[in-house]
C-alpha cells in the first residue's frame, strides 16, 4: 500500500493549484487524477496540458501524477476495473473538487453532478483499504437565502436558495455530513486569480465585467457601494485545503474560506478597477439608496497573465 491521493477536478482552477502544492510540497505517493477522457491517451494529454500551464518545465516531482480516465456522472466514475482497485489499494486521502460551477443548470442537471458524483465518491471512499479522511469542497453559498449570521456549525436552517449551483451544492453537503465517513468540509466564497499575480486560467464572475469595463464597454454598475463582495484568491483556498488534507484534527469539522467581516464591499472593488485602468469615477446617488458608479475614460489593453513559473 502506498499513501496515494485522489484528487478531483483536477485540471480545473482550484484543482490545478492544489497539484501544483501536492507536487512542490506534499511527499506523499501517487496523486491520482480522475479525468474526463475516453481513454488513458486522452487522460495524459489533458494533464500534459494541465502541467503546461502550470510550468515552464515540470518538476520531477510531476512523475507521481496518475491520471485515470473516468467520468463524475457515470456509474462507478466510470473507472476500469483495474484502475478502481488502484484506487482502492493505494489512496487513503481523497479531494473532491470536481462540480460543475454553473448557475443555469437545470436543478436535476446540476443534481447529476454536484450531488450524484459526491455520491459516487463517497461509495468509492467506503471501499479504501486504509482510508484517512475525504475533504469535500463546497461552498460558502450553501447558506443560500437564509438571513442571519451563518456559521460553519450550520447546515440545513429552511433557507432558499438563489440557483440550482447553491441548492445542489448543499445537497451535497448534507450527503458528506451524513455519510459517517472521516470528512472535512471546505467552503470558499468566490474564488478568484492569485493574490500576488492575479494570475488565472478562468475567467469567470467578477472578471466578465472586468473585462468589460477593460475595453470601455461597461459605463454603470447598478450595487450598493457599501455591500459585501466576499472574494478570496486561489492560492488562499488551495493553501487551506492542502494543509486540511493532512491534518488529522480538521476531520469532522466545516472550515469557511471566506473573507467574511474582512471581505472587500463593490465600492472598493470598483475603486481599484478604476484605478488599475486609469478611469474617472463618480457615484451619483440614486432613489432607492443604490450606486451607480460611472466609468469614464479610453480603454486599456489587458494585460497577458503567464503561468506559474
Amino acid at each position: 500500500m502506498s499513501d496515494a491521493i485522489l484528487l478531483t477536478g483536477g485540471t480545473g482552477f482550484l484543482g490545478m493549484e492544489l497539484i501544483a502544492r501536492l507536487l512542490d510540497h506534499d511527499d506523499g505517493g501517487d496523486i491520482l487524477l480522475p479525468v474526463r477522457a475516453p481513454d488513458q491517451a486522452g487522460a495524459q494529454a489533458r494533464v500534459d496540458e494541465l502541467l503546461g500551464s502550470l510550468y515552464e518545465t515540470p518538476p520531477a516531482a510531476a512523475q507521481r501524477l496518475r491520471p485515470l480516465p473516468a467520468d463524475l456522472v457515470s456509474p462507478g466514475l466510470g473507472l476500469s476495473d483495474r484502475d478502481r482497485d488502484t484506487v482502492r489499494r493505494t489512496a487513503t486521502r481523497i479531494v473532491h473538487c470536481a462540480a460543475s460551477i454553473s448557475f443555469t443548470l437545470p436543478l436535476e442537471q446540476a443534481r447529476a453532478i454536484n450531488v450524484e458524483g459526491t455520491r459516487r465518491i463517497l461509495d468509492l471512499a467506503r471501499e479504501l483499504e486504509t482510508l484517512e479522511r475525504v475533504v469535500h469542497v463546497s461552498t460558502a453559498y450553501v447558506a443560500g437565502r437564509g438571513g442571519g449570521r451563518f456559521t460553519e456549525t450550520d447546515l440545513a436552517r429552511g433557507q432558499g436558495f438563489r440557483n440550482t449551483y447553491e441548492q445542489s451544492k448543499y445537497e451535497a453537503e448534507l450527503l458528506a455530513r451524513e455519510s459517517e465517513l472521516p470528512t472535512v468540509e471546505v467552503r470558499p466564497s468566490i474564488v478568484v486569480g492569485e493574490s500576488d499575480s492575479g494570475w488565472t486560467p478562468a475567467f469567470n464572475v467578477v472578471y466578465g465585467p472586468l473585462r468589460a469595463y477593460s475595453r470601455g464597454s461597461l459605463g454603470a454598475v447598478p450595487g450598493r457601494r457599501s455591500a459585501p463582495a466576499d472574494v478570496v484568491p486561489v492560492d488562499y483556498v488551495a493553501d487551506s485545503i492542502f494543509e486540511l488534507s493532512r491534518r488529522r484534527e480538521a476531520m469532522g469539522r466545516t472550515y469557511a474560506l471566506a473573507a467574511g467581516p474582512e471581505a472587500s464591499t463593490v465600492g472598493e472593488l470598483i475603486d481599484m478597477s478604476a484605478r488599475a485602468f486609469g478611469r474617472r469615477l463618480s457615484h451619483p446617488r440614486c432613489g432607492n439608496g443604490s450606486f451607480f458608479a460611472e466609468a469614464r475614460g479610453t480603454s486599456r489593453s489587458r494585460r497577458g497573465f503567464r503561468a506559474r513559473a
